[in-house]
This record gives C-alpha cells, structure tokens and sequence, in this order.
C-alpha cells in the first residue's frame, strides 16, 4: 500500500503545482485611460537620473536633470560626450544651450542645438511625453502594452521601449527608458520622479 499512497500524494502535488499560477497577479494597475489621464496631469516635474548615448560615432554617458513647468524645460548633463556640463532650457519658441567658457547657443527648437553642438539630437517637446509614458499629443502612434502601461511606443521616426516602471510621485511612471532612432540610441534610466511647482 505504501507505494500507492506514495504515488497519490506525489499526483496531487504534481496536479497541485500545476494548477498553481506561475506568478501572481498582486498589481493594482489602473486602466490605460486613467494612466494616461494621470500622466497629462503630471506637468510640473523633476527627474533625476542618468543618460547613455551611443551613436555610429561615440558612446557616453551622463547624469541627468530635468526640470519641466508646463512648456518650460531645464534639462542639465553633466559629463556629456566629454564635456564638463550642458545645460539646455526652453519652452516651444526657443531654446538656449549652455556649455562652460563657451557664448549661449540659441534657436528655435532644443533639437537644432543639441545636434549643432553635441552632435545628436533628442525631440524635448515629444519627449516631455514620451519620458512619462504617453504618446505625444497630436501626431500617431503604434504602441504595445504591458499591464496597462506602455511597452514600445513608436512616433515621429522614434522607437521608445519602456524596461520598467516606478512607484513615484504617488504615481507609476517609468524608470528606464530607450529611445532608438537609426543608429542612435539614448538611455534614460531615473532615479527619481519629483511633483514641482
């Protein structure tokens, strides 16, 4: 009797096992629509953290700060493409870049003087979005999901994966992002999300 007592405790452990799930699904995810909608509302923020930046070129890294009120952006890279700092600020007229013993660069749009001087070019506008984990409002997009929350987002020739995301600010954003566009790839990965203003 014994190895049939054997053999139907062994069954209904096997059986037991697998019917057990694989990984329990413990998230309290909001919806899409309410990501989003909390997203959008988040439009005063600081995020610290670090930038890779790998191009056909060169590859570097940075730490990072980004400072966003509404339109209005401060964005400063420390040790970029090996220079001492970078300071790039703005809203959706202008943009300055600044670098240590060097004249303020101006123009139009961050894109126009993050290519002239560092030699790539990153869209601060779209991004400001993208960073958060929504699509930039008003062109398309495809996009792919996990959990009610971005994958990849594909917009304006850009390919954003999302790695992983963040309990911050009483609000899940992301944590590491990679924006991919041809041969350049930049990697932001945060370190933490601050409500401002």
């Amino acid at each position: 009797m014994k190895p049939v007592v054997s053999l139907i405790v062994l069954t209904l452990f096997l059986t037991g096992c697998s019917l057990a799930p694989n990984k329990p699904n413990m998230s309290n995810a909001v919806s899409w629509e309410v990501y989003q909608e909390q997203a959008l509302a988040l439009e005063n923020y600081l995020l610290t953290g670090k930038v890779g930046i790998r191009s056909a070129e060169d590859s570097n890294s940075a730490t990072l700060t980004w400072a966003q009120n509404s339109q209005e952006f401060d964005i400063r890279l420390k040790g970029p493409l090996g220079q001492g700092a970078a300071a790039i600020s703005g809203d959706q007229y202008y943009a300055t870049l600044e670098i240590p013993n060097e004249p303020p660069l101006q123009a139009a749009t961050p894109e126009e003087l993050l290519d002239l001087r560092l030699g790539w070019a990153l869209p601060v506008r779209e991004a400001q979005y993208w960073i958060k984990g929504i699509p930039a409002p008003g062109s398309t997009y495809d996009a792919t999901f996990d959990d009610n929350k971005l994958a990849t987002l594909q917009q304006q020739g850009w390919d954003i994966t999302y790695d992983r995301y963040l309990e911050q600010a009483n609000q899940t954003l992301p944590g590491k992002v990679v924006f991919t566009r041809g041969e350049l790839v930049i990697t932001i990965i945060v370190r933490s999300w601050q409500k401002s203003g």
